[in-house]
């Protein structure tokens, strides 16, 4: 079996399990709305320090990690941007829903690929990539929001957001202790682990729980044009960053793979926050979703030996 479908298989299936749980476990919202807090506040930070705190950081290629990524976020934008002003094929609030559907990442999804593929070592990769996508991408769509959508105050927002964003602030902890020699050990670090663990599973069956397909429907446009910059420009161009910045080996799958998987469910928060199209954004959430489950083990498949 090729290894690309080896490695989607469990994650395929942990989002289909939470799927069916939220319809027919009589699940109810309020608990899979505390799952998410806990994954993110809680279990989320947890891996995100425990990977990074005692890595050595010496070899990993940061600068052309950082430049891959804001470089093809940056072509992204300015591609749909552009779009925009030549054609308007949609309204404001319709673009930032489109915005963040073609340049937003699912981070739980990019994480279990790199944990499944490639252990302790990509994870250290990982989680400094999913930070840098994170501020990036929250900085270019407030600016989006700003300017096309029905709230102007987004600007005020994006401080305290990046500020008290749980990722950023997981892997500045990681990282501090790392660069201070601190590091941990002990009881705390069973229990970062432990609780890291948890946090990917838990993450898909959220993934899988938020699914609405009927949502889908009305909204094909505003699909079909996401998904073609999120999964084919977008991966096409982190290789050739990538391979511009001297990028090798498991570094290279990794960023591609941040840059091919869907977008993230809190594109649906934050389209209701700042006058959004949020029907639109909860199909193109939905859509992504289910048509990354075809597209990441063709993108794999040209990554990975077989």
């Amino acid at each position: 079996m090729p290894v690309a479908i080896e490695v989607l298989i469990p994650v395929t299936l942990c989002v289909l399990i939470g799927f069916v749980a939220r319809r027919h476990f009589a699940i109810g919202n309020e608990v899979w709305a505390g799952i998410e807090k806990l994954t993110y506040y809680l279990f989320a930070p947890s891996l995100l320090i425990v990977s990074l705190a005692n890595k050595p950081l010496n070899e990993l290629a940061w600068q052309g990690i950082l430049s891959t990524l804001v470089l093809v976020l940056l072509l992204s934008s300015l591609l749909l941007v552009i779009i925009q002003l030549l054609f308007r094929p949609f309204d404001g609030p319709s673009f930032t829903s489109v915005f963040q559907g073609g340049v937003r990442f699912n981070s739980f999804v990019a994480l279990a690929l790199t944990d499944l593929l490639f252990g302790a070592e990509g994870m250290v990769i990982g989680a400094l990539a999913a930070v840098v996508v994170v501020i990036t991408v929250n900085i270019l769509c407030v600016t989006v929001f700003t300017v096309a959508g029905a709230d102007s105050g987004g600007w005020r927002k994006l401080p305290k957001q990046l500020a008290t964003n749980p990722l950023i602030l997981g892997c500045v902890a990681g990282l501090s202790l790392n660069l201070s020699g601190v590091g941990i050990s002990g009881p705390t670090e069973s229990l970062l682990a432990m609780l890291g663990k948890v946090a990917l599973p838990m993450a898909l069956l959220s993934v899988g729980a938020a699914l609405q397909p009927a949502d889908t429907r009305g909204s094909l446009g505003m699909i079909g044009a996401t998904s073609l910059l999120q999964f084919l420009v977008k991966p096409v161009a982190a290789v050739f960053a990538a391979s511009w910045f001297g990028l090798e080996g498991i570094t290279v799958t990794i960023v591609v793979i941040c840059l091919a998987v869907p977008t993230a469910p809190s594109a649906y928060i934050l389209a209701r926050q700042l006058g959004g199209n949020a029907n639109a954004m909860s199909a193109i959430i939905t859509a992504q979703t289910l048509i990354a489950f075809i597209t990441l083990p063709l993108t794999l498949s040209l990554l990975l030996p077989a």
